[in-house]
């Protein structure tokens, strides 16, 4: 499967279930296309960028982007984003796909998971901001250690705990996520962890099917697409964990 196959799909799924499109381009690129773990993680984390900056785009034009907690979570993003990379080149492949599929389990049993919404937006307070950038660090190194955008974490975060509705948080989440990718790509980059040609293709690829993948969602049943997707996760996570045992 080429490169822009996998990004087809990433970009499909992504937009038909709010989630990032790391965690199939990930696999994708392991599975298929035989990268190590690491370079498969830094491969990912340059892709996401065009597809979470179409995403971007598309909120930014409903006004559905809170900038100042998009600017104090891309401050922590980018020190996380930092620290995440650094650890990519840290620890072993097999540890990183025994990670990577607990964050495709974690993932399938959110998707089962309400987050209320809420429209009543918390006052930006000095503690507040320190806890945003806080939250960013985790998010950033979540990014750099994984190649995965942090809107799994970060969009309940500012719906439950900061009182943003769900399309803001999902806005600024995408917002953050080109933060903390940009600057983890750049590290991946200056450590040689990030094949370029295969990122762009997939990550181009994405964006348009992103955009039909959202339209699919209104179509498709809510409750029928999660468990269809959930039990995708874990068939892949599964997988991941075999292909790492065989590689000892």
């Amino acid at each position: 499967m080429t490169p822009i196959a996998i990004g087809l799909i990433a970009g499909l799924i992504s937009g038909s279930f709010g989630v990032g499109g790391g965690i199939i381009i990930v696999p994708g690129l392991v599975l298929l296309l035989k990268f190590s773990q690491r370079l498969s993680h830094g491969t990912s984390l340059f892709a996401i960028l065009p597809i979470a900056a179409s995403g971007v785009i598309g909120f930014a034009l409903h006004g559905s982007i809170n900038l100042s907690y998009a600017l104090l979570l891309g401050i922590g993003s980018m020190a996380g984003a930092i620290l995440g990379t650094k650890l990519l080149a840290v620890f072993d492949n097999t540890w990183l796909s025994r990670v990577f599929s607990a964050l495709l389990l974690v993932t399938a049993v959110r998707l089962f998971i309400d987050v209320p919404t809420t429209s009543t937006t918390t006052e930006l307070t000095p503690t507040t901001a320190s806890i945003l950038v806080a939250v960013g660090v985790l998010v950033g190194t979540l990014a750099g250690l994984l190649g995965v955008g942090g809107g799994i974490v970060l969009v309940p975060v500012l719906v439950i705990f900061f009182g943003a509705a769900a399309p803001v948080a999902k806005g600024t989440a995408l917002l953050v996520t080109v933060i903390a990718g940009a600057t983890g790509s750049w590290r991946n980059y200056r450590t040689g962890n990030v094949d370029i040609p295969v990122a762009i293709k997939v990550g181009l690829a994405g964006v348009p099917t992103a955009f039909v993948g959202a339209q699919l969602a209104i179509l498709m049943s809510a409750r029928v697409s999660m468990i269809l997707f959930a039990i995708l996760l874990v068939l892949i996570a599964i997988q991941l964990l075999r292909n790492s045992m065989t590689e000892q």
